[in-house]
């Protein structure tokens, strides 16, 4: 095991890479963002997924554990806790070989009490909590005084950390990345039907829990129903395979059968840009969701405007840089917002690249000092 978790790569072996499903194959923002970071710092990454029957697997820089019952959301605490102890081992040998740690996560990531966390710099995408809450206080009393550093992915997050008690010298700002080499803009589709996708699913499912409607899913669909009825438009959903009755059951409520794709499987994004004319966040909340989406920023890249709800931070970048429209998280103000990008469209489509190259190029400054 030893062997496998280490590489004599030099000085930059020093850091390594520590999240849930990094692995390569999943194509999801934080999994990305952190493939482009292990090139940039030529550092190991150490996950977990769900590989069969494999216990472990070892893929280029990456070891992938086996992780199939460490899902937030699994009701099976006996096989959650049977998990952790295995995969607890991987870790500490991990981390007993860098001198700094990069975990992908959040405020509340769960790799956190287990790691030494002076060597801890955590990338933060999204705040699950206010800073009033008591899990804020929790992280204020035993996370942040002990925290190497902390990489705010927006603005917003940034400020929530100085106000849970990290000092300002250990938050850095970092917008989330792109590879703007691999995604190039490309023609959109004739306007004759306007094609919007939707990218943001849940990624979870549990009780008491309102990610459904927090991510906008009924609010986004009885707003195309609006835009359906007056112009020709479809709507893609990609989807994680969470909360597929409650999709189903609002699509059938309103008759969308026709006009709704649903693409439930692992997808990249990238890979459907092309077909679509704008990319759509209706957040309501963002517990569970960035305040960049990654899916938006991806948008962006290959020019694609897009349409927002004025909950997530990125609503301020498309506003003020008119590369989309921006709406209150009510039915009515969405399908206006729906029907002005797709009026405006070419308007919008022409800022979209250079936003993208001014404020999302990898730049990893943040984590050079680790």
């Amino acid at each position: 095991m030893d062997q496998e978790l280490d590489r004599d790569r030099g000085a930059s072996q020093r850091i390594g890479i520590v999240g849930d499903a990094l692995a390569p194959r999943f194509n999801e923002a934080c999994a990305k963002q952190m493939r482009l970071l292990s090139q940039e710092l030529n550092a190991p990454v150490l996950t977990c997924a769900d590989i069969g029957l494999a216990p472990f697997k070892k893929l280029e820089r990456y070891f992938i554990v086996n992780g199939r019952y460490l899902r937030e959301d699994c009701r099976r605490p006996i096989l959650t806790w049977a998990n952790g102890a295995f995969f607890y081992p991987f870790l500490k040998l991990f981390e007993r070989k860098r001198d700094a740690i990069v975990l992908s996560g959040s405020v509340n990531s769960g790799f956190l009490p287990y790691l030494d966390l002076r060597k801890c710099t955590l990338i933060i995408n999204s705040l699950p909590f206010s800073v009033d809450d008591p899990e804020a206080h929790r992280f204020a009393e035993r996370v942040a005084p002990r925290l190497g550093a902390a990489v705010a992915q927006s603005k917003r997050v940034r400020d929530g950390l100085l106000g849970m008690g990290l000092d300002a010298p250990r938050v850095r700002l970092a917008y989330p990345w792109v590879d703007l080499e691999a995604l190039r803009p490309t023609e959109p589709p004739p306007l004759d039907e306007f094609r919007i996708l939707f990218a943001s699913a849940p990624n979870a499912e549990m009780p008491g829990r309102r990610i459904f409607e927090d991510k906008g899913i009924p609010l986004l669909l009885e707003a195309f129903r609006t835009l359906a009825s007056r112009d020709r438009a479809v709507l893609r959903l990609l989807w994680r395979g969470y909360h597929r009755q409650d999709l189903w059951a609002k699509i059938r409520e309103l008759h969308l059968e026709d006009s709704v794709e649903v693409v439930d499987r692992v997808a990249d994004v990238s890979e459907f840009l092309s077909d679509s004319h704008i990319v759509v966040v209706p957040f309501r909340g963002t517990r569970r969701s960035p305040e960049m989406p990654l899916s938006a920023i991806e948008a962006l890249a290959c020019g694609r405007p897009v349409v927002s709800t004025d909950v997530a931070e990125i609503a301020e970048v498309v506003q003020t840089h008119e590369c989309g429209a921006v709406a209150r998280p009510e039915v009515a103000d969405l399908a206006t917002a729906l029907e002005q990008a797709m009026k405006e469209f070419w308007r919008y489509q022409g800022n979209c690249r250079r936003v993208a190259e001014d404020m999302f190029k990898p730049d990893f400054r943040a984590f050079l000092d680790l």
